[in-house]
């Protein structure tokens, strides 16, 4: 939500608005710009902070304060304690910079969403901030090699350490404590675990589930700028259903794949685009293939969007369309876990794919990196009111979606609508009954029919792989992870050979990941 260079002996100074950046001195804080975020400067004898935060529907905002799109007020203390507690409070996202000018102290307070995580870098006499970690590849930056051993194993990991020394990425809740010479960063309290409730005879989940999708979606406003992500899925296809519901016409965009998966996905797309009423649009995943050269025109950021260049052209398709706010389903495959003594047909299971990528990364790995890989990690963020998996993929897309002016929405994983869902009895959220059954009353039964034919990327990156081996093989000829000490060269052309030759899911994924490490280590070689 914000980027800043910030020398902090000029914490000491006033702060003011100038150009859409708040000014301390030279040093400057600069809120993304964006209709579906508010930013305010709060300034009392000595302190001051600055929030932005996403708007709330139906609320004037803190811009309604002065006025003007970049709000300032000057206030007592109490004034200021009663602010401040209030947008600590704030139920959307938010980013928080909090000065105290004696001692040129700041501290920055993520809020407990994560739609756009920002990342910062102190040293002695100075932070750097920004929601895109790309722009510290334009630092002389070392590897944290526990970080990526981790990541190269495919470890699920959300943490505020990072796969460069010294950059930390605030995790939700999580607040940086910044003075001169020293810096502190601290992790929240974690959530307890949800407990399912009992199955009570003769109580329908439904309209409750209902209830919480719209509270939901209707949380922010909602009008003609708004877009939804539509893939074809259960997921996609209940955010634009429920949005629909709110009133506002809606458009909607899509990749669609090829093969055998586009059969059964063009026509379920055409009957909730249909019943619907959206005003489509698509593009197809072979027009808009992956880029797998190892040395790419733009510097890269700590997360991988694989199909970066299919989701730039539909963001640009409805950017030019005066569209800048992109709902999504993402939260939607964490909505109904499966606990202990659950596991059964219809609940979520390990697909096998799974079991054999990490094979093939632990394959990758020299003894060195492999036992940094095997370490227990102490250093990771506790469980939220988001769950981690939706945490990660905000973080993955978000500054690709801000760079082409979209801002991300994932009513799927609001904190309330996934304690409702995690706390259902196993009938509702077996098979994603509750989901099922509500789409099937909004859009008719024959959509998502039982053991209907699901949408999934699987198919496209083996043959591309395929096609590009030459040319990876030539490119890895020298490796960045190799000279580090990391990976094994002659695993990773053994590994390439394995997809060329297998087609595996597994071992694409594996090799896929490797892929977009390589390109990071790369940067800082």
């Amino acid at each position: 939500m914000i980027k800043a260079d910030i020398a902090l002996h000029d914490l000491s100074l006033s702060p003011s608005w100038h150009d859409g950046s708040v000014v301390v001195g030279p040093s400057r804080i600069t809120p993304y710009a964006h209709r579906m975020l508010e930013s305010c400067l709060v300034v009392t004898t000595d302190r001051w902070f600055l929030v932005v935060r996403e708007r709330q529907a139906g609320t004037d905002g803190l811009a309604a304060f002065a006025g003007e799109p970049c709000a300032t007020r000057h206030v007592d203390e109490d004034a200021f304690h009663h602010l401040y507690q209030a947008c600590v409070l704030w139920p959307l996202d938010y980013v928080m910079v909090e000065v105290a000018r004696v001692g040129c102290r700041l501290r920055i307070r993520a809020g407990m969403l994560g739609s756009a995580p920002v990342y910062a870098r102190a040293t002695k006499d100075r932070i750097t901030v920004s929601w895109d970690s790309a722009d510290f590849a334009a630092l002389p930056m070392a590897l944290d090699t526990e970080v990526v051993s981790h990541r190269l194993a495919m470890h699920t990991m959300y943490a505020a350490r990072q796969p460069y020394s010294g950059v930390t990425m605030l995790t939700e809740r999580a607040s940086l404590y910044v003075e001169p010479g020293r810096a502190n960063l601290r992790y929240p309290d974690p959530v307890a675990p949800s407990v399912p409730r009992e199955d009570r005879e003769g109580q329908d989940d439904l309209p409750a589930f209902e209830a919480a999708l719209r509270r939901s979606a209707a949380a922010r406003p909602v009008g003609e700028h708004a877009t939804v992500e539509l893939s074809g899925g259960m997921d996609s296809a209940t955010v634009a259903t429920v949005l629909r519901s709110l009133g506002p016409t809606l458009a909607s965009r899509g990749i669609l794949l090829d093969g055998e998966v586009r059969d059964a996905q063009v026509p379920r797309r055409s009957l909730i685009v249909e019943r619907l009423g959206l005003a489509d649009a698509t593009v197809d995943i072979a027009a808009w293939p992956p880029d797998l050269d190892m040395a790419p025109m733009d510097a890269q950021g700590f997360y991988r969007e694989f199909y970066l260049e299919a989701c730039m052209a539909l963001w640009s398709s409805a950017r030019s369309e005066g569209r800048d706010t992109l709902f999504t389903g993402v939260g939607g495959d964490e909505l109904f876990p499966a606990y202990a003594g659950e596991a059964s047909s219809g609940m979520a299971t390990d697909p096998g794919w799974v079991g054999e990528a990490a094979i093939c990364a632990a394959g990758l790995l020299t003894p060195r990196a492999l036992e940094s890989a095997r370490s227990l990690r102490t250093f990771d963020a506790p469980a939220g009111p988001v769950p981690m998996t939706s945490l990660l993929a905000n973080a993955c897309r978000a500054p690709d979606m801000l760079r082409h002016g979209q801002w991300p929405v994932a009513p799927l994983g609001d904190p309330q609508l996934v304690a409702f869902c995690h706390r259902l009895p196993r009938a509702s959220r077996r098979g994603r009954e509750v989901m099922r059954r509500y789409l099937a009353s909004q859009l008719g039964a024959d959509v998502f029919p039982p053991g209907y034919s699901k949408e999934t990327f699987a198919h496209v990156l083996p043959p591309l792989i395929a096609r590009h081996a030459p040319s990876l093989t030539a490119q890895l000829a020298q490796c960045a992870l190799a000279d580090i000490g990391l990976v094994e060269p002659r695993a990773v052309v053994a590994l390439l050979e394995t997809v060329v030759r297998t087609r595996s899911h597994g071992a694409t994924s594996a090799l896929a990941n490797f892929l977009w490490l390589e390109r990071l280590a790369r940067q800082t070689a």
